[in-house]
C-alpha cells in the first residue's frame, strides 16, 4: 500500500507520511538498519533495547554500560542512515529502564515507545525543551486510562500518543490463549475493557 491511499499521522511537531511503526523486535532484530529502512519509506522505524548490548565484547562483564553504549551507536547508526522519524522500544521491566530512556532522550530520539509495565515515571525525564515523544505500549483501555491520570495529575503532560496492542500482537502481552479468537478482546472492543 503506497503512501498516497493511506493518510499521515500526526504526533505532536511529527509528521509520519506512512502512519506505519515498525514493531520493537529486541534481541538484535530491530537494530538501525531495519529502523533506517523503514524511516526512509516514511513510517517510524523502531530500536529495540531489550538485549541490545549482547555483542559488546565487555557484555558479561557489564552488561548495563554494554547495553547504553550500544543503544549509543545504534541510534547514530541509524541517523547516519535516514533523515525520516527514528523511535525506541524500552520495556519498563528492564533493570535499566531510565538509563535507556535518558540515553536516548541525550540521543536526540523522536519517540521513546514504552511498555511491558505502565511507564508511570516516563514523563520524569523531559521537560518543556526535549521534543522527544512519550508513547506508552497498552494493551486495554483500563490500562490507558491509569498512565494517562497518573500523568496528568503527576507530570502535567498527557502522552503524546498511545500504542494499543490486542491479543493478536503477540508477545507478553497479559491475554490467555483463550483470549486471542475471542471478539470481545478484539482490538476495537479493548478500551471497553
Amino acid at each position: 500500500m503506497s503512501s498516497e491511499v493511506m493518510k499521515s499521522l500526526t504526533i505532536g511537531d511529527l509528521t509520519i507520511k506512512l502512519p506505519i511503526i515498525q514493531g520493537g523486535m529486541g534481541i538484535g532484530i530491530s537494530l538501525h538498519r531495519l529502523a533506517a529502512a523503514v524511516a526512509n519509506e516514511g513510517g517510524v522505524g523502531v530500536i529495540a533495547t531489550a538485549g541490545i548490548g549482547m555483542d559488546e565484547p565487555d557484555f558479561s562483564g557489564n552488561v548495563l554500560e554494554a547495553h547504553i553504549r550500544a543503544l549509543r551507536t545504534e541510534i547514530r547508526k541509524a541517523r547516519e542512515l535516514t533523515k525520516g522519524i527514528l523511535g525506541v522500544n524500552i520495556m519498563v521491566a528492564l533493570t535499566n529502564f531510565a538509563d535507556l530512556v535518558k540515553t536516548s532522550i541525550e540521543e536526540g530520539i523522536d519517540i521513546i515507545f514504552s511498555g511491558a509495565g505502565l511507564p508511570l515515571s516516563l514523563p520524569q525525564f523531559v521537560n518543556d525543551t526535549i521534543k522527544t515523544k512519550l508513547v506508552p505500549i497498552v494493551s486495554s483501555g483500563r490500562a490507558a486510562g491509569i498512565i494517562a491520570k497518573k500523568w496528568s495529575e503527576k507530570y502535567n503532560r498527557p502522552p503524546d500518543a498511545l500504542v494499543v496492542e490486542g491479543p493478536m500482537a503477540g508477545g507478553h502481552l497479559g491475554f490467555k490463549e483463550e483470549m486471542l479468537e475471542d471478539p470481545d478482546y478484539s482490538l476495537e472492543n479493548l478500551s471497553l475493557k
